[in-house]
């Protein structure tokens, strides 16, 4: 867990020191609402990393063009979704392409593929910061 706590920190002082507009972080309250909303409940990581940055300010995005998203836009842009066992997270420029969880499978998937990205949210903020090519 102190692991966990050192790169999201890190990961926020990066994207601090890029100007990039983060929201606050949300509270548990708000969390388990969206977790209700979506029918799907947030693995430890992804709750850890959102108490403290509820995602970017509107569509703000870092020096690579991919924008995280807070929890409400999570929720609008789910609405939205036709794939109802998908909830995006991230997009990269400007919705070419999104990451998020499946409800059915553990892991980080690419919509345009369903393929696996990654294992763990902890791993796709790794990922996002070395501007990994499994993004693309």
């Amino acid at each position: 867990m102190y692991f966990l706590m050192d790169l999201f920190n890190y990961t926020i002082s990066i994207w601090n020191e890029a100007d990039i507009k983060l929201q606050s972080g949300a509270s548990e309250e708000l969390i388990l609402e969206f977790e209700k909303k979506l029918n799907f409940k947030f693995p430890k990581d992804f709750r850890s990393f959102y108490l403290k940055v509820n995602g970017f300010v509107d569509f703000e995005w870092n020096k690579n063009m991919f924008s995280l998203w807070s929890l409400e836009r999570i929720y609008e842009e789910s609405k939205f979704d036709q794939n109802l066992d998908y909830i995006a997270f991230c997009d990269y420029l400007i919705n070419s392409h999104s990451m998020g969880f499946m409800k059915s499978r553990n892991g980080i998937f690419m919509n345009t593929t369903n393929e696996k990205v990654c294992e763990t949210f902890e791993e796709f903020i790794g990922l996002l910061n070395t501007n990994s090519d499994k993004l693309y």
